[in-house]
């Protein structure tokens, strides 16, 4: 049985979800375990977006749209692990 494009990326995606959890588990909290879990955020939603979503025959806009969102994601995860105490005195009510 060969695999084909989709199973071989399904495969990879697994496999990066799979690496994300053990970093995330057994990694000591610090700017390269959020690098690396940002990393991979990227990668997988590049990866959903264009083999599996096919944006990269899309709309330029739609495509971009996706873009920014997989781009802006990672940002987040490092932001709030940089400035996460800034953000909750920002978002707090008391």
């Amino acid at each position: 049985m060969n695999m084909g494009q989709a199973e071989k990326i399904w495969l990879l995606l697994i496999g990066l979800t799979v690496a994300g959890a053990w970093f995330a588990e057994t990694g000591n909290p610090g700017w390269h375990l959020a690098l690396i879990v940002s990393g991979l955020i990227a990668f997988k939603g590049r990866m959903v977006v264009d083999h599996y979503m096919e944006m990269n025959h899309a709309n330029a806009r739609i495509r971009h749209v996706l873009y920014t969102f997989i781009t802006i994601v990672p940002l987040l995860v490092i932001f709030s692990h940089g400035w996460g105490d800034l953000f909750r005195r920002l978002t707090t009510l008391n």
